[in-house]
């Protein structure tokens, strides 16, 4: 091949087709190639504006995706930590859970204990207990209630 047809513009433009082709698919890889081409005076000037707009839109591209990247890491640790925030809070909503439980026992228990105390303190279970006694000490002394069986 001789310099001419190194030179040719359809040469050119393969070229730039080819690595255009690469940055489409994400590879970066030859994009000095790409600057290269708009410092070469052999090319059309078409060709370099080309090869200089295609370089600067495949530069903003590539930091995009680094800047996604980054954010993407981010989201991901984030991510982490939102779930891990979760598993403590569904397990201190065990624990939360558990605790109300026996708190309502407690306050159950702690009305009942009133209840019971209310009752106990009227004049009526009073006089039921004061009966009873009295059953008790005549059933004990073999009063009328033993008799009134045999």
């Amino acid at each position: 091949m001789d310099t001419h047809s190194l030179a040719s513009p359809d040469l050119f433009a393969r070229r730039l087709r080819d690595l255009c082709g690469e940055l489409a698919r994400g590879d970066y890889d030859n994009i000095d190639s790409l600057f290269a081409m708009t410092a070469d005076a052999d090319a059309p000037e078409t060709v370099r504006e080309l090869a200089e707009a295609f370089g600067s839109m495949a530069v903003q591209i590539e930091a995009r995706e680094f800047r996604l990247g980054e954010m993407l890491a981010e989201l991901k640790e984030a991510n982490r930590r939102l779930e891990e925030a979760n598993r403590d809070i569904t397990s201190e909503n065990a624990d939360l859970k558990t605790k109300v439980q026996r708190l309502a026992i407690e306050i159950d228990q702690t009305r009942k204990e009133r209840e019971v105390e209310a009752i106990v303190e009227t004049d009526y279970f009073r006089a039921l207990q004061e009966r009873a006694q009295a059953m008790r000490q005549r059933r004990d002394a073999g009063g009328p209630e033993k008799s009134e069986r045999t």
